[in-house]
């Protein structure tokens, strides 16, 4: 009895797997790079008004925490490792104790924006919430 292998097929299939797996973590260290510092922003915006936390605040907050469980959901490789790179950078910050300036033009600058983001809590809610999304819908695969 003769055995039939497609090994030519199965070794292109490995290689697909393994770029798709490394274009996936390229793309949620950018992801997470990028929401740390959209989050960190939007949570420092000036808006105006007397208010404790401006409500245009907290529905850009809460946009963001929408797109970020959707791009979690739909791409859990990318969210979980976006979601990680952003507890990280959390902590990373906070271990080397970096300020955020307190004025109000710096609001935009990257720099701060990290500060700030670390300062805030707003970044490592988004980022756990991230990675807890991403574990989840790769928990509820089928094998």
């Amino acid at each position: 009895m003769m055995v039939v292998s497609d090994s030519r097929a199965e070794l292109a299939q490995a290689r697909l797997s393994g770029s798709k797996i490394a274009v996936s973590l390229v793309l949620g260290v950018v992801t997470g790079v990028v929401v740390y510092y959209v989050i960190a922003v939007v949570a420092t915006a000036q808006a105006p008004g007397n208010f404790t936390v401006n409500p245009l605040t907290l529905a850009l907050i809460a946009l963001v925490g929408a797109l970020v469980v959707a791009i979690a959901w739909r791409w859990p490789v990318v969210g979980l490792t976006a979601g990680v790179v952003i507890v990280l950078v959390v902590a990373a910050v906070v271990a080397a104790r970096i300020g955020s300036s307190g004025l109000g033009s710096d609001w935009l600058n990257p720099f701060n924006a990290v500060a700030f983001g670390a300062a805030s809590g707003y970044p490592v809610l988004v980022g756990a919430v991230m990675a807890s999304v991403s574990a989840l819908r790769l928990r509820s695969r089928p094998a």
